[in-house]
């Protein structure tokens, strides 16, 4: 695979037109300045200028690279529908598109995913493979349940499973020895009221334990289904689990790392 797309990037050509111009080979235009570029079913966007421009090669194939791991966690053959990812400038930019201002955003039912890639060292990371993991999971098992939203954002997280060099075992290790784990109920009932650096990542390694020891199977069948149903689903109790995972966590990293919470809070960087 890598192949192929580091062979296709090299003999492809960017073109920039006027509004709404397509290319003679119909898969490149530029709209209002932005230059577009279509690989397959995957439409990108690119501001005319810029750091995302002066990276459009690598950031397509950091794209394309991360489909293909997603689609391999989550035992996934293929992945074909058809979607659009545009690069933005800055988080005043998302707004004007998304009313919103996070660094990433994906509009599933749309199929556009929308990323800040501006090269701002102070700026989060661009969320490549968590917003291509929401729209992989959505538009292939529909939307989760309410009460299935730290699933939905836990499977995202763990696509990248890397935040300021900790994996997310890690961090869930270093949540369990300060304490700072959010209950479980906190997480089913009002996920996105709990802090965000602690939610994101506890749910990715629940996540993780879950695909690694039970299979994707089950882990679909929770996502449809709410959390009330995980003793039907998984024939033991949450409650053993969390003792399981926190065994894992203590087994694979004795000591916690030391983490300096103040700094990591920030985001991932």
């Amino acid at each position: 695979m890598k192949k192929v797309v580091q062979a296709f990037l090299k003999t492809s050509i960017f073109f920039l037109f006027g509004c709404n111009v397509p290319a003679k080979n119909g898969t490149q235009e530029v709209v209002d300045k932005q230059l577009t570029k279509t690989v397959g079913k995957i439409s990108f966007t690119f501001p005319s200028i810029g750091y995302a421009y002066d990276n459009r090669n690598k950031l397509v194939e950091e794209c394309l690279q991360a489909i293909k791991s997603n689609i391999a966690l989550i035992k996934l053959p293929h992945y074909t529908d058809t979607i659009s990812i545009q690069f933005l400038t800055s988080r005043q930019e998302m707004k004007k598109y998304t009313g919103m201002t996070p660094s990433g955003i994906a509009l599933v039912q749309s199929k556009i995913l929308y990323v800040v890639a501006n090269g701002d060292p102070k700026e989060v990371k661009p969320p490549i493979k968590h917003e291509l993991m929401h729209m992989i999971s959505m538009t292939t098992w529909g939307y989760p349940r309410q009460d299935s939203n730290w699933m939905n954002e836990g499977l995202a997280a763990l696509a990248e499973n890397n935040c300021n060099g900790y994996n997310d075992e890690q961090i869930y290790r270093y949540l369990l020895d300060k304490n700072m784990l959010i209950s479980m109920d906190n997480l089913t009932t009002s996920f996105y009221k709990q802090p965000e650096m602690i939610a994101y990542h506890q749910a990715a390694f629940i996540v993780q334990y879950l695909l690694n020891k039970y299979g994707v199977e089950k882990f679909k069948d929770l996502w449809s289904q709410g959390f009330d149903a995980f003793g039907k689903i998984y024939n033991i109790s949450f409650s053993q689990v969390k003792a399981d995972i926190s065994t894992q966590a203590k087994q694979d990293y004795p000591s916690a790392p030391s983490i300096n919470w103040n700094t990591f809070q920030v985001g991932c960087l």
